[in-house]
């Protein structure tokens, strides 16, 4: 199957766009305002804050904050915050005005996210073809979790989308021997790797897949050293505390990511057991639970047909989808399996992969459509399925996405006996609004994390039950899978759950009062 020949109409493919970009940020902005503060976006505020600060007083070390490193997301979200401080004469977080920075920093993410999109469509368009580059942007843009995640305030998306960016790129200008490609190919590694560290995979693949074309004579020792020079100066211009001590900060990156993004586990609870380290198979696990049967069906389709042509003898064809498919996989192969290996694992982080199980999902989906001789009973199969495994929990799980489980689990409670939800924020506004409409404005509080709640409610009325125990405070507040801690359990104390909040099926948030 070759790339797609006929041509596409220029107001039908603006009108596909248009359509496009109003369901893209109809997903992505209602409730944006107040559905979720997570603990590291609390962080990545005052990083932000801190970054803008050392570009405004050109105390270039504070451009690093995080060993992530996260520049880009900063670059992204810390200046349009500025701006709106410069404007609303609010200089100072506190928990009256930090919704308004959370969704002056969350719209300018999801701004870029969007930009960012098109450019994928735009870049796939003229590898693949005008639909079959929609179709696969449709497909991985409306994932369930992958929008809760681009809902977020934090890395994974923008993550995700500087690197398939960068591997089209790439092999875009491998294929039409294009020099600009190169370039914005490093350009757009070189600011995935100043999301998160691991980006640095992007340099070493295409580094060694580089070396292999040059030495087979397929490119020029040019191209490489297009690509490879554009991602290293890249880094260096957006990174200003490289211009300060770039050996020093580097050395920081890599040390800090071995250290407690490769070596110190992140307690999971997985099938009902807490482990600070999870097993090689969390992963496969987050890939049934957390990726549509949409997605993953489509996916097996692909595979299916081509282990039946292998079976079959067919000779095998190295048309333009494929060639997309290997290289990009390769990378994607490695990157899975550096995941796996390494102690660290949450499932945010296979964010990274839907891109490229929507490419997967796209042609097997397009393979057996071709082979079946009533298409219109084949698109309406399509559609079918996509309703009832994508839109439908795009509705029922609004506007709390992150919190998505697939329906192969049968509900979201079977969902969580195999990987347990964490708090994470979600719904934390709803939480505040619940506390003060049942026990008053004033009521002090007890948390394990209090990051998210101390964000929107008076710190002095919030304490971390770990540290006071069962002192200082009227209502102790439990998130999902949380349990008291042990100084609290120690006491003499009879607590009584006086109230929940429900989101999405699940008992999220569990409050408890002192039993009189």
């Amino acid at each position: 199957m070759q790339k797609e020949k006929s041509k596409v109409s220029p107001k039908l493919a603006v009108v596909c766009l248009i359509l496009f970009s109003l369901f893209f940020f109809s997903t992505r902005i209602p409730r944006l305002y107040d559905d979720v503060i997570n603990p590291d976006a609390v962080n990545w505020h005052f990083r932000s804050e801190q970054f803008v600060n050392g570009l405004k007083y050109f105390q270039l070390e504070k451009t690093y904050q995080h060993y992530h490193p996260g520049v880009t997301l900063m670059w992204v979200t810390g200046l349009p915050v500025e701006i709106y401080k410069q404007i609303s004469g609010e200089r100072i977080y506190n928990h009256e005005n930090f919704e308004d920075f959370d969704f002056t920093a969350k719209i300018s993410l999801v701004f870029v996210q969007f930009v960012l999109t098109i450019l994928i469509l735009f870049i796939l368009s003229q590898l693949l073809g005008f639909w079959s580059a929609l179709g696969i942007t449709v497909f991985y843009s409306f994932e369930p979790f992958f929008t809760g995640n681009s809902r977020l305030y934090h890395l994974d998306t923008l993550f995700s989308l500087l690197t398939f960016l960068s591997l089209l790129f790439v092999y875009s200008g491998l294929e039409k021997r294009n020099n600009r490609h190169a370039v914005l190919g490093g350009v757009f590694g070189g600011l995935a790797f100043l999301t998160k560290s691991i980006g640095i995979g992007i340099f070493v693949y295409v580094f060694l897949a580089l070396f292999w074309a040059v030495w087979k004579k397929y490119v020029t020792t040019r191209y490489m050293l297009i690509f490879l020079s554009t991602f290293l100066l890249s880094v260096f211009v957006f990174f200003p505390a490289l211009w300060v001590r770039p050996a020093y900060y580097i050395a920081e990156i890599f040390s800090e990511s071995e250290r407690i993004g490769l070596r110190r586990g992140h307690e999971q609870i997985v099938f009902g057991e807490t482990l600070e380290t999870a097993g090689p198979e969390f992963y496969f696990l987050v890939l049934l639970v957390k990726f549509s049967p949409f997605i993953l069906l489509g996916t097996f389709f692909y595979f299916s047909w081509n282990l039946y042509k292998a079976i079959k003898g067919y000779k095998i064809a190295f048309t333009s989808e494929m060639k997309v498919i290997i290289f990009t996989g390769i990378f994607y192969l490695g990157y899975f399996l550096v995941m796996t290996l390494s102690s660290k694992k949450i499932d945010r982080y296979m964010v990274t992969l839907f891109p490229y199980f929507a490419v997967l999902a796209w042609y097997g989906y397009k393979y057996l459509g071709s082979y079946v001789k009533k298409s219109r009973i084949f698109l309406i199969f399509i559609l079918v399925i996509y309703s009832l495994f994508v839109a439908t929990p795009l509705m029922t799980f609004y506007p709390y996405y992150f919190t998505y489980t697939s329906s192969l689990m049968g509900s979201t409670e079977n969902a969580n006996n195999v990987i347990a939800q964490k708090p994470f924020g979600v719904g934390i506004h709803d939480l505040k609004n619940l506390i003060v409409t049942r026990y008053g404005e004033n009521t002090s509080l007890g948390f394990i994390d209090t990051k998210p709640i101390k964000a929107i409610y008076p710190n002095s009325q919030v304490f971390d039950m770990r540290i006071n125990g069962i002192s200082d405070y009227d209502v102790l507040v439990l998130g999902i899978n949380e349990d008291f801690p042990q100084n609290v359990k120690d006491t003499n104390v009879s607590l009584y759950k006086d109230s929940s909040l429900y989101i999405n099926g699940l008992e999220y948030w569990r409050l408890y009062v002192k039993q009189k």
